[in-house]
This record gives C-alpha cells, structure tokens and sequence, in this order.
C-alpha cells in the first residue's frame, strides 16, 4: 500500500457543533492523494460517534482515542507523529475549509519550490453561527518571502501573522521535533519561526479557510488568564539570542517590541518590556515613539485601503 502525499491531521476535543462543517469541508477537496488523522483526546460530548461515522464512510480516515486526556500540544504532536504523508495540514475542528482547491494549491507550490519550508493563506474570521467578522490577508498579496524575515515582522508585532495550525502546509521532514510543549498558546507561532529559519515563507492571498472565534475556545480562555504573556516571554527568550538575529533585527525592531508589549499586556508585561529595553536605549524608544505616532495614521488608512481592494 503506497504512502498518502498528505497527511490532514484534526486533534479533537469536545468539538460541539462544529466537526461535521470541518470534515466535509475536508471531504470535499479535489485533491484526494491524503490521509485524514482524528485523534480524539477524551470527548465527553459525542464527538467520538461522529468520528465513526464518517471513518465508516471513507476509508482514507483513521482514528483513534487517547486512553487519557494529553492536552492541546501533547495530542498535536501525536498527530504528527501518526503521519504517514510527505506533508503536513493541520485542520483545527472548529474551522472549515472554503475553497475545494486549497491542498492542491498549496501542495503546488511546495512540490515546485524546494525553498519554500510554510505555506500560508489568508482567511475569513468567523464566529460561532458562521457570521464572517473579518478579512484577514496580513501579507496582502500571493509571494515568497525570506523566512528570518518574517520572524521578525512577527516579532515586531508581537502577532502570529501567519496564523493558526489550519492556516499553514509544510513538510513532515523539517517539523520531525514537533511542537514545543514548554508554550501553551502560541506553540503553532514558535513551529512555524522554527520551519521559517530552514526556508522561505509561500503566502496566498486568498481566502481559504474560515477560523472560527467563539468562547470555548483554548486561544480565548487563555487570553483571559495571561498565559499569552509568559509564551511571549519565552519566544523573546528563545530568539533575542539567535546570532542570526543580529543581522536581520534593527532599533525600529526593538522599539516594537516593547511598544506593543506595553500597549498589548500593560502592567502584566513591564518586566519583559524592560528586558527589551535593554537593546534599545531610551534615546533611541523617544525617537521611534515620535516616528510612530507621527506615522500610524498614514499606516492604518494604507491597511484600509488594502483590506477593500483585498475584498474586492
């Protein structure tokens, strides 16, 4: 029996509503050369009878249940490990997939770009009725990047501007180490900076999937709680080291940094702000504030502007 090209991976936990839109979503693909993985993490709501049912439909599903509950990462990693195929597509249970053509369009440009480590695409936002919330296209436009390159962005932003697990395609060879467990939220964020130092960054600008916003979910819960601010004291831990960091990091870099850890977590990040601080002088923070502020109405009708064209 030969090997899928792809493997679709869906953690699940206690998925509600919402797995039945997700794996037809998945079924309705016109790419058919994959695996589709369920791991099912102890769901107490019928999720697993769903799971059988579909399994007993296709026979390109496999399943299984974990005996005991691993947890958000843990469970990802299984998934991972279980994967048969070259590539990799996460499907998170509470989103969708829109256009039939997303696996064959980015498994393309994987198969032809042997620089390419991610793919991405942007996305519509939803919440929990299907209601479309937003446009989200944080690139702009379909193209390859450098991969350190976008680290950086990330890193001046403090956002994960590439998005969640469903977002991305990459290869099972250049994420073998899987997850980093020691991060609760922004886990997807560090495997990808993780894929992005081994190549270039593949960004289609259309809308290929649906990530669902909704109450229950792990990213709202933690945001409630603070846990995002500890991640990101990590990932700055983790990368403020790098020697390769030195040459693509600049003062506007650090100035960011620290700008929107204030703005973002206020009181809750004044410790990681100041550790910040210490590669930027204050000096140089007054003069980047001042070119900030002077800027940001120019930068936020410039992202209007390219939020209509992009709807358009």
């Amino acid at each position: 029996m030969s090997l899928p090209k792809v493997s679709i991976l869906v953690p699940v936990y206690n998925a509600g509503p919402f797995l039945a839109e997700c794996l037809e979503s998945i079924l309705g693909q016109d790419f058919g050369d994959y695996e589709l993985l369920i791991c099912d993490d102890g769901s107490t709501d019928g999720s697993l009878a769903l799971i059988k049912h579909y399994a007993a439909r296709d026979p390109r599903i496999r399943w299984w249940q974990n005996p005991r509950n691993l947890g958000l990462t843990r469970n990802h990693n299984l998934c991972l490990r279980e994967a048969r195929g070259e590539f990799i597509k996460f499907v998170h249970q509470d989103d969708k997939l829109l256009q039939s053509s997303e696996l064959s369009r980015m498994l393309e440009i994987l198969e032809q770009d042997a620089t390419v480590a991610l793919v991405g695409t942007g996305s519509q936002l939803i919440d929990a009725q299907a209601r479309v919330l937003t446009v989200r296209n944080n690139f702009h436009q379909t193209g390859t990047w450098d991969g350190k390159a976008v680290i950086v962005k990330c890193l001046e932003q403090n956002q994960n501007l590439i998005g969640e697990p469903t977002a991305v395609m990459f290869r099972k060879s250049q994420a073998g180490r899987g997850f980093d467990e020691r991060y609760r939220q922004i886990v997807d964020m560090e495997l990808w900076f993780h894929l992005l130092e081994q190549g270039r960054f593949a960004y289609l600008a259309e809308s290929f999937f649906a990530h669902r916003i909704h109450p229950q979910q792990a990213t709202e819960m933690h945001k409630r709680t603070g846990v995002s601010v500890d991640d990101h004291r990590l990932l700055f831990t983790d990368y403020y080291r790098k020697p390769w960091l030195r040459e693509y990091a600049t003062r506007r870099m650090w100035f960011k940094q620290i700008y929107y850890l204030r703005k973002k977590y206020g009181p809750r990040a004044q410790t990681l702000a100041a550790e910040a601080m210490t590669r930027l002088k204050p000096f140089w923070y007054a003069v980047y504030w001042l070119e900030h502020k002077f800027a940001r109405p120019f930068v936020k009708l410039k992202e209007r502007l390219l939020r209509r064209l992009t709807k358009s």
